[in-house]
Parts: structure tokens; C-alpha cells; sequence
């Protein structure tokens, strides 16, 4: 029998962080149509390949620890997460510019940059988890 361990619950935070993060991200992208995403497509694309491969890593990982495929899988998770974050990022500069210079008034602007920050901060965080969770193991196990 196995029983689950550390690594296993940081890798489903880090997906539950990052399914949020999309959901989030996307959420912002229609807040406004000022302040859509230009590539929001391919930015979901991304978001939802990452969280599959995360799943699929961790699968893998509760068969047998440390093994190539969660491995791997947790690198790819990780890098979709982080292409995810960085366009948000990117494309939020204007916005974050005008609102803390010349257009501090725009109060739908202002809900679009907190949106953002809450989807970066759950990409980055569940990122985060998911590296954390690569050096721990997914199972342990218990002699019967």
C-alpha cells in the first residue's frame, strides 16, 4: 500500500493555483474590452497544456518517484505557467502606467490590474509549488 506524501499534496495545490490563475487571467480578458488580451488564445492554450501536464506529471510521479516523466513534466508545467504570467505581465505595462500616472481615475481600469495581479500571483504561486513539489516525493511506502 501507499500512502501519500508532501510532494503529492504541493503538486495539487499547484495545479488547483494554476487552473485558478487561467480562470483568472481569462476572467480579466473579459472584464473589459479595453483591456483584453491580444493573444488570449493562445495564452488559454497554454494555461490549460500547463495544468494537463501537471496532472500527468503528478500520475506519474504516484506510480513511481522521481521518475523521468514527472520530471519532465513538472519542467513544462512550470515553463507554461511562466509564459502564462509573463504575458499577463507584459501586455498589463500601458495599463499600470496610466493608472499610476495620468489615469488614476479609471476605475474599470484599476479592477482589470487587481484581476491581473490575482491571476500572477496564483501562476506564480502554484509555479512555486510545483518546484517544490519535484523534490519531494508523491508517495510513501508502508509496510503492511
Amino acid at each position: 500500500m501507499k500512502k501519500l506524501a508532501i510532494g503529492f499534496y504541493l503538486n495539487v495545490l499547484g495545479i488547483i493555483l494554476g487552473v485558478a490563475g487561467v480562470c483568472l487571467t481569462a476572467y480579466s480578458s473579459f472584464m473589459n474590452a479595453d483591456n483584453a488580451f491580444g493573444n488570449l488564445t493562445v495564452m488559454m492554450a497554454a494555461g490549460i497544456l500547463g495544468v494537463i501536464i501537471a496532472v500527468i506529471g503528478l500520475v506519474a510521479g504516484m506510480r513511481s518517484n522521481h521518475n523521468i516523466v514527472s520530471a519532465v513534466s513538472g519542467i513544462a508545467a512550470i515553463a507554461l505557467y511562466s509564459y502564462v504570467y509573463g504575458q499577463c505581465i507584459i501586455q498589463r505595462v500601458a495599463l499600470v502606467a496610466g493608472l499610476f500616472s495620468f489615469n488614476s481615475g479609471n476605475t474599470a481600469g484599476w479592477q482589470v490590474f487587481y484581476m491581473t495581479i490575482a491571476a500572477v500571483a496564483c501562476l506564480v504561486v502554484g509555479a512555486l509549488m510545483l518546484v517544490i513539489g519535484s523534490f519531494c516525493k508523491t508517495t510513501k511506502t508502508v509496510q503492511a
